[in-house]
């Protein structure tokens, strides 16, 4: 069993680390020229994966416009909005309001799925939104309100995307539609690159390592290693300890960027997760 924890710790490890990788590549790219590279290079190392593996399965036709629109949510908005709004506040503010994507996707799946959710749950939701607040309103520190408001778009966009995936998941393996999903959003970026209109920029040895490290660690080997740790371990308990990347992304940006998180910015993240836990721990689907 002790695998199956390391695995979900290197998953954490590598998303929390993300937030940081993500401005490192701005140095040298923009933020919708990275959503397509990444997208690109993930696409490429999933299918050689799958190629190594002997993986053989193939996607129905019927099932063809949830995969189509599984990866424009969960890859091209997910990433678009995402990318976009860790070019207007730090990183690790953005890592501190990733927190609430938890309590964002079960009021998705309350609201679309017309029940209602247990009073612990409306407590926990209450309690991720009143941290928002605070970490969004604190007014100190590198980043601005826009773009901590912008970070919470992608929260509803991977709400649109789990729930887009939900019947997808139990039916085919992860590598195939993860393949096919980063495909499909990397063929949807390269319009909106086109609208963007910025040059591109030959990448340093700093920034080309931070798009390498976002495709082959925070997409290909995290969503392994995130499939590996459920076959030993019940699904709550992954999904607990990934509460803890925002730790590992603060951590990683006063480490290597030198950010400063003050006490009432932290106090807001540590309010975020206490609601996510209260919301979503010990809560059966």
């Amino acid at each position: 069993m002790w695998k199956h924890y390391c695995a979900i710790m290197g998953s954490v490890l590598f998303w929390g680390a993300s937030y940081l990788a993500t401005a490192v590549a701005y140095e040298t790219i923009s933020p919708l020229q990275l959503g397509l590279v990444r997208a690109v290079l993930a696409a490429a190392l999933f299918f050689a994966y799958r190629a190594l593996s002997g993986a053989r399965e193939k996607v129905e036709r019927g099932d063809w416009p949830r995969v189509v629109i599984s990866g424009l949510f969960g890859v091209t908005l997910y990433f678009a909005f995402q990318n976009t709004a860790l070019a207007m506040t730090s990183s690790s503010r953005a890592a501190l309001i990733t927190a609430c994507y938890p309590v964002i996707v079960l009021t998705m799946e309350c609201m679309v799925r017309r029940k209602l959710p247990v009073f612990r749950q409306l407590a926990g939701i209450a309690v991720a939104v009143a941290g928002v607040g605070m970490l969004t309103g604190s007014g100190t520190g590198e980043g601005s309100v826009a773009g901590d408001l912008m970070m919470v778009v992608p929260g509803v966009m991977w709400g649109c995307y789990c729930l887009s995936a939900e019947k997808l998941t139990e039916k085919y393996p992860t590598s195939l539609l993860t393949a096919w999903q980063m495909l499909i959003g990397a063929a949807a970026f390269v319009p909106l690159v086109l609208f963007e209109g910025r040059p591109w920029m030959m990448p340093t040895l700093r920034s080309g390592c931070a798009i390498l490290f976002l495709a082959v660690c925070c997409s290909l080997l995290s969503f392994l290693f995130f499939n590996y740790s459920l076959k030993g371990l019940s699904v709550t308990v992954p999904m607990v300890l990934l509460n803890l990347q925002p730790v590992v992304g603060v951590v990683c940006s006063y480490l290597v960027l030198g950010e400063t998180v003050t006490p009432f910015q932290a106090a807001g993240g540590a309010v975020i997760v206490a609601g996510v836990l209260l919301s979503t721990v010990g809560v059966k689907k």
